[in-house]
C-alpha cells in the first residue's frame, strides 16, 4: 500500500515568518499541555490563538461523536420496539441533545 504525498503549498501558502517568543515559568508547560487536549502542536496552537480562531478540545470532539452514536442507537432501539418506550427514549435523546449543547457552549469559550 503506498502512502500519498502531501500535496505542495503555493508560495503564499507556505509559512516563512518566524517568530520568538519568551514565556514566564509554567507558561510553556500550560500552553504544551493546551496543545496536547486540543491535538495541535504548539505552533498551530500558537497561531489559533494569535489570530483568533477556534481551537477546539479533541476530547469534545470524540465526545460530540459518541452522543451522535448513542442518539443513533436510542432512535434504532425506538424503530425496532415500534415507540414501545418512546417516553424514555424521548427523555434520553432530550438529554444527549443538552449534553451536546453544553459541550459546543465549551467549546465556542476555548
Amino acid at each position: 500500500m503506498s502512502e500519498m504525498a502531501r500535496p505542495k503549498l503555493n508560495d503564499a501558502d507556505k509559512k516563512a515568518e518566524r517568530l520568538t517568543v519568551r514565556f514566564r515559568p509554567g507558561e510553556l508547560e500550560e500552553l504544551l499541555n493546551q496543545a496536547e487536549i486540543s491535538g495541535l502542536n504548539i505552533s498551530e496552537l500558537v497561531r489559533r490563538r494569535a489570530l483568533e480562531k477556534r481551537v477546539a478540545a479533541v476530547t469534545d470532539l470524540k465526545m460530540l461523536s459518541e452522543l451522535r452514536r448513542l442518539g443513533g442507537l436510542i432512535k434504532h432501539l425506538f424503530n425496532e420496539t415500534n415507540g414501545l418506550y418512546r417516553h424514555k427514549t424521548s427523555a434520553l435523546l432530550d438529554e444527549l441533545q443538552a449534553a451536546a449543547v453544553r459541550i459546543g457552549r465549551k467549546r465556542e469559550d476555548v
